[in-house]
């Protein structure tokens, strides 16, 4: 028997995809129709592709219908079905079929949410960080028990360490986008004390609360990112004054006041925030130095390693208590995790694996005027080797992709395009 080609086995898994999120569909035609692709030709797949996809939007239009019970119903029994016949549904599984309908993850699947089915999830999309996935999970995983149950339970703060451009934000990001949280970001860089004009710390909490309909339970539930922290900690009269005021918001037992217009104000209860501090901490290299004694070249595995730039691997989480020199900072922050630089070969498989690879938006461009864009191997290295020379981390990959095919997205006068490794080469030459 003639083995399948590459396209047929595309079409394939998109019609177990579309099968899985049309819950309204008997499930007796389901395993009919997956069971049959062996035997169906190209054109037969794209014509099952094209009926699968109006009774997915179908479905969608259902479920806008708050009190229709009876879809909420099926895609509970759906699910049911589809795991008896084929197994565990992946995490990301559930919020495919969720996506675009009013209905939440713990409403209908809550035994799928636990830390290891959302930092495998997370993995899809986070390429080459399975230390900071595993303990985001974690962390977002205890802050969404905290927000649905009055059960007390730990609370894990996180501070994620390591060089620009390798996802320290990207992860918070996505985690928050699919469970629906509301993100707020702290740019430390820049932050000024309370009473003071420029940027403070509770504008994070005004401009939530407006972004949400000023409904203050969102904002006591939100995740909060305080990007560039290390900023915080170069001295300085004005970052010691807005460390005390941080340390007041991180309370457990604290609230927090906040501005919603010229004569006004809220308050809000931070006990159920979740707290996300990011930066390069790139001083902390020498508190791990002194510690071990090896401000000198010495003959050690330990005193290699550093010299060698692998020093997070003897990182304590007691160095960063010396980094901040304040014990009631570090006492609020269960959670360090180092985040990876990015390999040539991690840059791959971030444009060929992950879910959200800077690719995707060029596909969907050229989509609109049925233009068919396809990434080789050789040119996604291509790729990478040049944002890896240049230092660009992932946002390098984004505008280099750019880069190279300005002309084409210009023209638009093309059926198929292909980069290649020759392609590359001749565009960013």
């Amino acid at each position: 028997m003639k083995a399948p080609s590459l396209k047929s086995l595309r079409l394939d898994e998109e019609i177990k995809k579309l099968c899985l999120i049309n819950p309204l569909m008997d499930f007796k035609i389901i395993k009919r129709t997956i069971d049959s692709l062996p035997m169906l030709g190209i054109r037969e797949k794209e014509q099952w592709i094209k009926v699968l996809k109006k009774r997915r939007d179908e479905f969608v239009v259902e479920t806008a219908d708050a009190f229709n019970t009876t879809a909420r119903d099926c895609v509970r029994d759906h699910i049911a079905s589809w795991e008896k016949e084929y197994g565990t549904i992946p995490l990301q599984g559930i919020f495919d079929l969720l996506h675009e309908t009013d209905y939440q993850i713990f409403d209908i699947a809550p035994e799928h949410v636990t830390p290891k089915a959302i930092s495998e999830m997370l993995d899809g999309y986070l390429i080459g960080q399975p230390e900071y996935s595993r303990k985001l999970s974690l962390c977002f995983y205890l802050h969404l028990m905290r927000n649905k149950t009055n059960a007390i339970m730990p609370k894990a703060n996180l501070l994620a360490f390591g060089p620009s451009g390798v996802g320290k934000t990207f992860g918070p990001q996505k985690l928050a986008e699919l469970f629906g949280l509301k993100l707020g970001v702290i740019n430390c860089n820049n932050l000024v004390q309370e009473g003071i004009h420029g940027p403070h710390l509770t504008d994070v909490f005004s401009e939530i609360y407006h972004e949400c309909d000023e409904e203050l339970g969102q904002v006591e539930s939100a995740v909060i990112l305080l990007d560039e922290f290390d900023k915080l900690f170069h001295g300085g009269e004005f970052n010691e004054r807005v460390l005390n005021e941080l340390l007041n918001i991180l309370d457990d037992n604290n609230s927090v006041s906040f501005s919603t217009g010229p004569l006004t104000s809220e308050r809000v209860s931070t006990r159920n925030m979740l707290f996300i501090f990011s930066g390069v901490f790139s001083g902390i290299e020498t508190v791990v130095r002194k510690r071990m004694g090896t401000n000198a070249i010495g003959f050690g595995s330990a005193q290699k390693g550093i010299i060698q730039g692998d020093f997070h691997k003897y990182i304590k989480d007691s160095d960063f208590t010396t980094y901040f020199h304040r014990d009631e900072l570090a006492g609020r922050i269960l959670q360090y995790a180092h985040v990876n630089s990015l390999s040539e070969e991690l840059m791959v498989d971030i444009l060929m694996k992950s879910k959200d690879s800077p690719l995707n938006y060029y596909v969907n461009y050229f989509k609109e005027r049925d233009i068919q864009l396809h990434l080789t191997d050789e040119g996604a290295k291509a790729i990478a080797s040049y944002a890896s020379k240049n230092h660009l981390g992932v946002r390098g990959l984004k505008s280099t992709i750019f880069k190279i095919l300005d002309d084409e997205m210009f023209r638009l006068d093309a059926n198929e395009i292909v980069i290649d490794r020759q392609f590359v080469e001749k565009k960013i030459a």
